[in-house]
């Protein structure tokens, strides 16, 4: 088990290595630019959101990449899962690391440059607890931005583990239609179905709005209550979730 784990951890660092690479690059060249001519403003958009997105696509190859090397090699499915779940949250910690360094050196830089890091996700998330931000330290801030940053990487890392699970148990002669059909749902039809339920009347109408009454008095996510505790808690519980389903679909999948 140790030495899969080192084998995965490898994989992944080098794939990291070249995306923290290529995220420090374009800093380095934005604020060498902006410090050169005062004129410009530049920024880095979405930063962390990319670190989000790395981490998803890091859940679907270890996955579809590693469990069949895993199980060649007379590991079993539990190690593997276990083994993955290990790997995953080391890569989604090294991107909350990067997304915070970002965000430090462009506070340094912002002295002799006009660059400036937008949306990165710690800053982003945090928005939505101002209460939060007023009553707390920035050492506070800065730490509590950082393990929201870990704790969204990592599940959407899971989230990733668990679409590259529900490929691998489906049958082959359906899996190019799931392919095709999950991000017509996620980013077509479920934005377009968001738009028509809130805008619609009626008997629609009164039953969302019991339902987001219910969701804000439940304060799941600690936005009314400006507790950011709250939002990490329940993205712990929907990880968990997610990994458990994962791992049920993956005892029972056949790999070909």
């Amino acid at each position: 088990m140790k030495r899969f784990i080192k084998y995965q951890l490898k994989d992944l660092l080098l794939s990291y290595s070249v995306y923290g690479a290529v995220m420090l690059l374009l800093l380095t060249v934005l604020v060498s630019i902006s410090g050169m001519y005062d004129d410009i403003n530049m920024s880095i958009n979405g930063n962390g959101f990319s670190s989000v997105i790395f981490c998803f696509v890091a859940g679907i190859a270890i996955y579809k990449e590693h469990c069949l090397l895993a199980i060649q090699n007379s590991i079993s499915r539990r190690d593997f899962f276990l083994c993955s779940i290990y790997s995953l949250t080391s890569l989604s910690f090294l991107c909350a690391l990067l997304d915070l360094l970002l965000r430090g050196i462009s506070q340094v830089t912002a002295s002799f440059s006009n660059v400036t890091t937008n949306f990165d996700l710690g800053n982003f998330i945090l928005l939505f607890y101002p209460e939060f931000l007023k009553k707390s330290s920035d050492a506070a801030v800065t730490a509590v931005g950082f393990i929201l940053s870990f704790i969204i990487c990592m599940a959407f890392a899971v989230l990733g583990l668990l679409i590259a699970g529900i490929y691998c148990r489906i049958p082959k002669k359906y899996r190019t239609l799931y392919c095709v059909l999950l991000p017509v749902v996620f980013c077509g039809v479920t934005p377009a179905v968001t738009v028509m339920v809130g805008s619609s009347s009626g008997a629609v109408s009164n039953f969302t709005e019991v339902l987001l009454n219910l969701f804000v008095s439940l304060d799941i996510m600690g936005t009314v209550s400006g507790n950011p505790f709250r939002g990490i808690l329940a993205a712990l519980v929907v990880s968990l979730i997610m990994g458990y389903l994962c791992y049920r679909i993956l005892r029972k999948t056949e790999m070909a």
